[in-house]
């Protein structure tokens, strides 16, 4: 009876770390396929560094990380020269170099200017250095500096809101458009009333209300609006943020030469690996201590599944590339608007795949084709269905929206309910509160917030 249950715990245990190891293989490749190009990259140098069978192979430039590559170049040079091309990386190049002054920097410059004293300098310190993005100050100065008395903070905070660029140094909105005002000198002007005083109603474009309290008409008002209160700048600090633009680099790329399409997975960012020969050779040569055989097999195992696992996310994402020309023919033919509503689901059906591993397979990755440069994941749009019975995706939604609410009448801008009415004339049945949806991932404004009032 021991000897049975000594042979049933091994089986146990064997299949236990069988599938241990299935598993750790499976998220391996789950993981690289959801890496997108730079990122896999990176990934596959430190595999390379850490399996001592494998070796970079040298013949071919895999490490390039410039606007070189070879999609890039097809891309940049479509309708421009070699030398235009070479122009404008240059300039590139040298933009990066420019080292771009801060806020912070640009406020300390300023600073010993007007804080002679050290003790003033290093509490004005404390305060710029508490300034956000936009140039506001959103801690309360009791918390800055909490032995210094309040009315000495005050004074300090006062002098640094004089400071370049002016707004800076406010602790909301309606303060900074005052400070700007106040440094124009138009403390006495009725932009300055209008702000100070009835704020609330300005930002929500209640400027019939604002008049009658005022006792001014409505075309003045107006007009003050306009030309006074519209060019002040809502965000002073944001012209000193570092504006840093992260490189795109395409895992697709969808070409039309000749009027026939084809697609290329991007590879020329990824190392070429092999598995080093003398160690091959020593295992042939069956010269090595049993520990060392099996170690140098297990190593050898790993390299070529990390070979298998990179072509196989290849293989996925030009499968997906495919199914996408296939379905979304007219948008790749030049109509931006002729997006098909499309799923995941739809896309794991046809590939014969699971829906997780569409997932995976575009997160985070994009794709270049003479129409530009996309998101992957932005040709999975979901749809309705028009009375007619046709699907019309969500993108070509918003587009019908923004150019609905671009061609309104300005003076009676339409309600969400009124553009419901309008797409339901058009054939397109939407709810009022799926408008107001699609409405806030446009940006803009509700009607009472869009609507402009006569001058005169």
């Amino acid at each position: 009876m021991h000897s049975i249950s000594l042979k049933q715990e091994n089986q146990t245990a064997l299949q236990q770390q069988q599938q241990l190891l299935i598993n750790l293989a499976m998220k391996q490749a789950f993981h690289v396929l959801q890496l997108p190009m730079l990122e896999l990259s990176e990934w596959l140098k430190s595999e390379i560094e850490n399996n001592p069978v494998l070796e970079v192979d040298l013949s071919r430039e895999s490490f390039k990380e410039s606007l070189d590559s070879p999609v890039k170049d097809r891309y940049a040079m479509r309708n421009k020269s070699q030398e235009d091309f070479e122009k404008r990386r240059k300039e590139h190049q040298e933009n990066m170099l420019t080292a771009q002054v801060s806020l912070y920097e640009h406020m300390m410059n300023q600073a010993p200017l007007i804080f002679e004293q050290r003790g003033e300098l290093n509490l004005a310190q404390l305060i710029i250095g508490h300034l956000n993005e936009k140039g506001f100050l959103e801690t309360p100065l009791v918390e800055i500096a909490p032995s210094v008395p309040l009315e000495k903070l005050e004074g300090i905070l006062e002098k640094i809101q004089s400071f370049d660029p002016p707004g800076i140094g406010a602790r909301n909105l309606q303060e900074c458009l005052l400070l700007q005002l106040k440094l124009k000198q138009k403390e006495s002007s009725l932009a300055y009333r209008v702000i100070s005083l009835h704020f609330d109603d300005l930002l929500h474009n209640r400027l019939p209300h604002i008049s009658q309290k005022l006792n001014i008409p409505l075309g003045e008002l107006v007009q003050i609006v306009e030309k006074e209160i519209a060019p002040l700048d809502l965000n002073p600090g944001y012209k000193y943020s570092p504006q840093t633009t992260a490189a795109i680099i395409p895992d697709l790329v969808f070409l039309c030469l000749e009027e026939r399409w084809q697609i290329e997975v991007n590879t020329s960012f990824l190392p070429k690996f092999q598995i080093a020969p003398i160690y091959l050779q020593a295992l042939k040569d069956h010269s090595l201590e049993n520990e060392e055989y099996y170690y140098l097999r297990r190593q050898l195992a790993g390299g070529r599944w990390l070979s298998r696992i990179v072509q196989r996310r290849n293989h996925t994402l030009r499968s997906i590339g495919e199914f996408l020309l296939k379905k979304q023919k007219a948008f790749f033919n030049g109509d931006k608007g002729g997006l098909v509503p499309l799923t995941l689901k739809d896309a794991a059906d046809e590939l014969g795949l699971h829906e997780s591993t569409i997932a995976r397979a575009v997160a985070g990755k994009y794709a270049a084709s003479p129409m530009g440069m996309y998101a992957l994941k932005s040709f999975f749009k979901q749809g309705i269905e028009t009375k007619s019975g046709a699907k019309i995706s969500n993108h070509s939604l918003r587009e019908i929206l923004a150019k609905a609410i671009g061609e309104e009448d300005k003076l009676q801008p339409m309600s969400d309910e009124q553009l419901a009415r309008h797409f339901s004339k058009l054939g397109i049945p939407c709810a009022r509160r799926t408008i107001a949806k699609y409405r806030s991932s446009l940006k803009i404004a509700p009607a009472c917030k869009r609507r402009k009032w006569i001058k005169s």
